[in-house]
């Protein structure tokens, strides 16, 4: 592999249409040029390229048409789709955050309920699970201790209650401090959202995930994990495709968090995330030209009929 050099972003452009990349005017070789300056041509180009691409070696070669501005078009579709998840996530996670803080507060207190027995001691590897999120709110009180409300009750009372640390606490840490709950506790939430306490733990590890890539800037539409979301209803009646022990979509793409949001969130904001993720979607396809919307549907994980679980999936 040749060594990466510094290139002018007229090089840049150069280089681009040497692959392929097509300047039909100067006032489109300049524009592409702003985008360019504006986004880095690491972030902009070897982010979003892999969908237009007709080879994918050393030296790629684009579909014949491609333009930087249909590039930068999906680029622009994934920072979209960033703020309407983060945007709804946020609202899950408040909810998930104050609902663990009753129930926590309610059964133990709200001055001593880090303790061990608190907490399900008879699943596998208790002791390091439950150190390990104690090791986690600690390590996030330390770096938060000149928050005024942090800095209020350790000062005045020597420690902080559960709807304090609801603050400060991230999403990874909250659905790791779900995951440690006895059954009973777990279940008094999950039972809210009408869900096993078991679907309620994947759901929030799942969501998690995207939360966090969504709020640094990272590619979200092709987003694959590692660990799967778990089966649900929404899996089976939307007829999605079975093979290898495992559904084709909705495990490990961005399609699972729309299934986890289905589940997570009223009838009525699921109608308005539905509504604003069709939108990007349809703003999206006008702007495509040499590939089409059905192509970046598929690397989302989103099935044909995916507009269906509105209606469907949840008994």
């Amino acid at each position: 592999m040749s060594e990466k050099v510094f290139k002018t972003y007229d090089e840049q452009l150069d280089l681009l249409a040497s692959r392929g990349i097509v300047f039909s005017t100067d006032t489109e070789r300049i524009k592409a040029k702003c985008m360019l300056q504006r986004e880095g041509y690491y972030k902009l180009i070897n982010g979003y390229k892999d969908l237009f691409l007709s080879e994918k070696t050393p030296e790629d070669k684009y579909i014949s048409g491609t333009t930087v501005g249909e590039i930068y078009a999906l680029y622009n579709f994934d920072r979209e789709l960033r703020e309407i998840f983060l945007r709804y996530i946020l609202h899950v996670e408040t909810n998930i955050k104050n609902l663990i803080s009753y129930r926590i507060s309610e059964c133990y207190g709200h001055d001593n309920f880090l303790r061990y027995n608190n907490f399900n001691t008879d699943m596998k590897d208790a002791d390091k699970l439950v150190s390990s999120v104690f090791a986690d709110i600690q390590r996030q009180i330390a770096s938060s201790i000149s928050d005024p409300c942090v800095k209020h009750y350790l000062q005045n009372y020597g420690y902080i209650p559960m709807w304090v640390l609801n603050n400060i606490l991230t999403f990874g840490t909250i659905s790791k401090f779900y995951s440690i709950m006895k059954i009973t506790d777990r279940q008094s939430i999950s039972k809210i959202f009408k869900v096993l306490d078991k679907h309620l733990e994947s759901f929030l590890y799942y969501l998690s995930i995207v939360r966090n890539l969504s709020a640094h800037g990272n590619r979200l539409y092709c987003m694959r994990t590692t660990r799967p979301l778990i089966s649900t209803n929404v899996h089976t009646t939307l007829s999605i495709p079975y093979q290898r022990n495992e559904y084709e979509y909705g495990k490990r793409d961005l399609f699972a968090s729309v299934i986890v949001l289905r589940y997570l969130t009223s009838v009525n904001e699921f109608k308005r995330f539905k509504a604003d993720l069709s939108n990007a979607i349809d703003n999206l396809s006008a702007k495509l030209n040499v590939i089409t919307i059905d192509k970046v549907l598929l690397s989302m994980g989103f099935p044909s009929n995916w507009e269906d679980i509105i209606n469907r999936g949840i008994k």
